[in-house]
């Protein structure tokens, strides 16, 4: 019925059929009423004729202990305008009427089994066993799979995500944007859509020019004493430190050798360039780019690469303007130019894919900034976007004489095409939306627009998952292909989430300082190998070290990912290291462990097989289900099991809504339901829980034992397949032992 993967939908669906079938003896949907008919028969043909017509709106019940199925009944009486708490009352009557009178057999092939009102709802029972089996063997054929619908089926969607700058490793913010879009695109392709993840490469601007300017210089004179990317972006820290104090008159070789001196002869250095300074600016920029110019000259692992980088531009009168030449040079398709550029980028995008493949992701595509303008797309879009009546061109000398740079009137646009401003709206008045310098030049924003037409070629949905400081700029390249092609409003959506935030100080990729992800990796190792080996102890295990090495990496890499998503994007994340590798709270290893507790059941069970105290698994059709009555298993079977594809469709298909706003995808949900799940499973496993295998000092089982005990072991694998499938959408390997 339907789409395979939707159980819920499937079950509401075989619900709604089996109740129709009563319902059509009784409808009266023309309104006529039989004389010999008493008030209560003609209500009820009257309720019965409208659910034939229109049908009842079906949700699993959020109390199963008063039924599994809720029905709300209020429409329905509405129609026929009577109270709706009566209503329910006659329908409920009825429909147990039936039940009662269908044979002991006919009954059990019934999935409605009772049904029960409570003021205006109906709350409708299910057959439990009919449910366990219909569910654990769907699961279990469908594995992996399950969980997956087709919800999306069709849909081309792009995710681009991550598109660091190709000058600088990852750092804790980048990782969230990592984790968000490769997440959310995995949510996507269990909707059925068709999903590529892009990397856009920012390889054009002032600062992967400086960068590239430094790189070239030094690169043939010293060894990379560090990982390629940090080594880069450390690079690109002392490249910016020089030009800053080369912009506030400092003499490079000068501040060296005093430097050099000692710290005596570096403070009168400073001193004497900040008494001779004119104007409160220069003496603070003096003082603060020579502080950096010191830190990064003192820090560890920069002492080769500071000492190279300075000498090679002591004698260089403007570093800037050699870093412009050069990004130029590259955008004009020089040779030489692309030789350095494409070097430096390559490399620094090889570091950073060996942090992404820590994680576990991977991009469909990388998209280079500077081809746009190879390829012809920039001066082709260019000339289609100054043929629209918004386009204002560039001049030397605007109304208060000063030079321009060309925009498109936003405002006006939004005027004219009576788009929404206010609350829920575009801002007013909107601003400008500047695409080339006063000299012609291009600017980024113009070649955003450009790459998103590129995109949206090559899919049905763009999502960009871009940091919220980003949303008018994402607004307005929106705004701008609509304008430009009135058929890709609302393609093109803005991912955002918030920033990651330091407990003290800021990040500063033009300071080198970050709290970078490889860096955070290593601090989250340390602490997840201390915990496990307290444990291994504790417990007496004795496991090889590859085996320890495996285990404490998979967790490592699992708290970072869940510490990123278990929480909306909109939320700011502050790290705390204990808690999100803490075994008993809401994290990561918090999960994995009681996972791999299904898995340690499952084999113990193995173990009795093979000693003989069991027997084995029968063919699954063979299973009692009648057996399994505890409640805390059939609240997982409901909540958790079943509710698991409607929860990944909740999550990866939100409504689309209508520009300028964006739609929320549920990237914390995964994370929330896992929790819950655990944490019930904890439970029901536990002392108070159920006994699922026998007591150890059992030799011999009891026929009614072996029977649940089967039951059960097929009910915990398909536990266990529902998450691995949740830490699967997570990028999170399971763990079968721990």
């Amino acid at each position: 019925m339907g789409d395979k993967g939707d159980m819920m939908g499937s079950v509401v669906a075989e619900v709604q059929e089996e109740l129709r079938t009563f319902f059509e003896t009784k409808a009266n949907t023309n309104g006529n009423e039989n004389e010999n008919e008493n008030e209560e028969e003609v209500l009820l043909g009257k309720l019965c004729g409208v659910v034939c017509d229109v049908g009842m709106k079906m949700e699993r019940s959020r109390r199963l202990d008063q039924g599994d199925i809720a029905v709300q009944l209020a429409p329905v009486c509405a129609r026929v305008k009577t109270n709706p708490v009566h209503g329910a009352k006659v329908i409920s009557e009825f429909i147990m009427t039936h039940l009662n009178s269908l044979s002991a057999d006919e009954r059990k092939g019934k999935l409605v089994q009772k049904v029960a009102c409570a003021g205006p709802y109906l709350n409708i029972f299910l057959s439990r066993p009919m449910m366990y089996k219909r569910v654990v063997e769907q699961v279990l054929e469908m594995g992996a799979r399950y969980g997956f619908t087709e919800a999306w089926k069709g849909k081309r969607v792009l995710v681009e995500h991550t598109s660091s700058n190709p000058n600088a490793p990852l750092h804790i913010g980048n990782l969230r944007n990592v984790m968000i879009g490769a997440h959310t695109a995995r949510l996507i392709e269990s909707a059925g859509a068709d999903v590529k993840q892009h990397f856009y490469v920012n390889d054009l601007g002032a600062q992967i020019g400086l960068t590239a300017f430094g790189y070239n210089r030094v690169y043939n004179l010293i060894k990379p004493t560090m990982k390629i990317d940090h080594w880069i972006g450390s690079m690109y820290a002392i490249m910016n430190t020089l030009v800053e104090l080369q912009k506030v008159e400092v003499d490079i070789g000068k501040l060296a050798d005093a430097c050099d001196a000692g710290t005596e002869g570096a403070d009168a250095f400073r001193d004497g360039l900040v008494a001779k300074a004119s104007g409160a600016d220069k003496k603070k920029g003096i003082e603060e780019y020579i502080g950096i110019f010191r830190e990064l000259r003192d820090r560890e692992g920069y002492e080769v690469l500071f000492k190279t980088v300075v000498q090679e531009m002591r004698d260089e009168k403007d570093i800037k303007k050699g870093g412009a030449m050069l990004n130029l040079a590259y955008e004009r398709q020089d040779p030489e130019a692309i030789r350095i550029f494409r070097k430096m980028v390559i490399d620094c995008l090889s570091g950073v894919q060996e942090t992404l493949e820590t994680y576990n992701v991977r991009h469909d595509a990388f998209d280079f900034e500077s081809e746009l303008g190879w390829e012809g797309s920039n001066t082709a879009f260019l000339d289609i976007m100054k043929n629209t009546s918004y386009f204002v061109p560039q001049t030397q000398s605007n109304d208060k004489g000063v030079p321009e740079g060309a925009y498109l009137n936003m405002q006006q646009f939004i005027v004219d095409q009576k788009l929404p401003q206010g609350k829920k709206g575009y801002m007013k008045p909107y601003p400008n939306l500047y695409v080339l310098r006063p000299d012609g030049s291009t600017l980024y924003t113009f070649r955003d627009i450009v790459y998103s037409f590129k995109k949206a070629h090559q899919s049905d949905l763009i999502l960009n998952v871009i940091c919220s400081e980003q949303d008018l700029a994402q607004q307005k390249v929106s705004l701008a292909m609509y304008m430009m092609n009135p058929e890709l409003l609302g393609r093109q959506y803005h991912l955002q989430y918030d920033l990651v935030k330091l407990k003290t100080g800021k990040m500063s990729g033009r300071r080198g300082r970050y709290l970078l992800a490889d860096d955070l990796y290593a601090q989250l190792k340390e602490e997840i190998r201390k915990k496990m080996a307290q444990k291994y102890e504790e417990r007496g295990d004795k496991v090889s070290q590859e085996f320890f090495d495996q285990v404490t990496h998979e967790v490592s890499t699992a708290a970072m990912k869940y510490a990123l998503l278990a929480c909306t994007c909109s939320t700011q994340i502050s790290f705390d290291i204990a808690k999100i590798t803490d075994f008993e709270d809401a994290s990561a290893p918090f999960i994995l462990y009681n996972s791999t507790r299904l898995s340690s059941l499952i084999r113990k069970f193995e173990g009795l097989v093979e000693k003989g105290v069991s027997k084995d698994l029968p063919d699954l059709s063979q299973i009692d289900w009648s057996v399994v009555d505890n409640h805390m298993e059939w609240e997982m079977l409901m909540e958790f099991v079943l509710g698991f594809p409607s929860l990944l469709k909740l999550a990866a298909c939100p409504a689309l809504p209508k520009p300028p706003q964006n739609p929320e995808f549920g990237v914390h949900k995964v994370c929330d339901f896992l929790n819950m799940f655990t944490r019930k499973l904890s439970s029901y496993y536990g002392p108070r829980g159920v006994r699922i295998l026998p007591h150890r000092s059992q030799e011999t089982i009891t026929d009614e034992q072996q029977t649940a005990l089967h039951a059960r072991i097929y009910l915990c694998k398909a536990f266990r397949q529902v998450i691995d499938n949740g830490l699967d959408k997570l990028f999170i390997k399971p763990l079968r032992k721990m």
